[in-house]
């Protein structure tokens, strides 16, 4: 057995259990993108794979190759984020980022960066030196720019100057300068648009300065370095709200975690 065994170094997303005994794992794996493994007995006491077979488990899996998936036989956990397990609102936030992660994923796919960007967020919540929100906001832009679907932040996605003042057009893919935006620009051209035009001018954002540039340190941060920073509350906001828009038009799907998340959220307020 041990020529077949590969080795992989990754996270699980995910762990559902399958019958009385084993669990289905989805893996972000340094080596070949996301992978699901079948973790035979997972579910037993007494099995090697016990402990690993859980969301957020960090470390190095041995696996055997099938047809169309894997079979986890053993594994050397580096990390278990125990902390996340004894916080209600972290434990949400990162089984959101696990099912994030797993939805925008593909398999035998260099996935490197997502897979620093994930551990580095599990690590920041972990920590508790920045609020969950804040890393959830930073962790859900970056992982766009992972995937290669992150906003334009930099120059006019119409013109391309890089001459600003901007507003942030989400359908348009990201900002737009003064000329290209026309009336639209600013709020009170919109709303004389919408009145001439009874149509609606949606997907807007003028956003602060400082905004604009804590996306800017999104879109260029390795993500070993990208949780280090503070936000104001207004800041946050911002973040939250072009995420929360960026997310609606382009991603589209409904994260099961997200609505236990946002109800947590919501009590702790």
């Amino acid at each position: 057995m041990a020529d077949n065994l590969i080795t992989l170094h990754g996270i699980v997303l995910s762990a559902i259990p399958i019958g009385e005994n084993d669990r289905r794992l989805s893996i972000l794996t340094k080596e070949y993108g996301r992978i699901s493994a079948f973790a035979r007995n997972a579910q037993k006491p007494k099995s090697e794979m016990v402990a690993a077979a859980q969301p957020f488990v960090t470390g190095t899996f041995f696996v055997i190759a099938g047809r169309n998936s894997y079979t986890a036989v053993r594994a050397e956990v580096n990390n278990y984020f125990t902390e996340l397990r004894n916080d209600l609102e972290k434990t949400c936030c990162g089984l959101y980022f696990c099912e994030l992660a797993e939805f925008l994923t593909g398999e035998n796919v260099d996935e490197n960066e997502t897979l620093a960007l994930l551990y580095s967020a599990l690590r920041a919540l972990s920590r508790g030196d920045i609020p969950p929100r804040l890393v959830r906001a930073a962790y859900e832009i970056k992982i766009l720019y992972a995937e290669g679907e992150g906003p334009q932040v930099n120059e006019c996605v119409r013109c391309h100057t890089k001459e600003g003042p901007f507003v942030m057009h989400v359908p348009s893919g990201g900002c737009l300068c003064r000329r290209c935006a026309g009336e639209l620009f600013d709020e009170e051209g919109r709303r004389a648009y919408e009145l001439r035009t009874q149509a609606v001018a949606s997907g807007y954002y003028n956003l602060d300065d400082s905004t604009w540039y804590t996306l800017r340190v999104i879109a260029s941060t390795q993500p070993s370095k990208l949780f280090s920073f503070s936000v104001s509350e207004e800041v946050l906001a911002e973040l939250r709200a072009v995420a929360a828009a960026w997310y609606m038009e382009y991603v589209n799907h409904n994260f099961r975690s997200l609505e236990m998340l946002l109800a947590v959220e919501e009590v702790s307020e």
